[in-house]
């Protein structure tokens, strides 16, 4: 039987939270190597949260199996990712979930269910 380090991430809930992307108009200026300008604006998705990664998970057979991120939310609110918990199906299955960095408390919507857990 293969033995790996399997990589599940973030719930529904969390991942289209701290995911989400903002639709913004993007307005400008190009200046061409010629002195020409053109005026532009255009429409873009961009991130909503502002995303930086603040760590790494070493797995039990690969040196690195994925990367933690911290999300600052537009509203001021600041995630992180941690392992809620890593049960073995021929190896761990890394499940992620986002605490409050103000309380240190896990956001609720963001942990994995006993069942989704119990069906990696």
């Amino acid at each position: 039987m293969a033995r790996f380090d399997q990589f599940r991430g973030l719930n529904d809930w969390a991942r289209k939270t701290v995911l989400k992307r903002d639709k913004v108009r993007i307005e400008g200026e190009m200046i061409f190597q010629d002195g020409k300008r053109k005026r532009f604006s255009r429409w873009a998705k961009v991130p909503a949260a502002r995303i930086k990664v603040i760590g790494t998970i070493a797995g039990v057979w690969k040196p690195y199996v994925a990367d933690l991120h911290r999300y600052t939310m537009p509203d001021g609110r600041v995630y992180e990712e941690y392992v809620q918990c890593s049960p073995w199906s021929s190896g761990p299955v890394y499940h992620l979930a986002l605490k409050d960095v103000k309380t240190g408390r896990p956001v609720s919507q963001s942990l994995w269910t006993e069942d989704e857990i119990a069906d990696a």
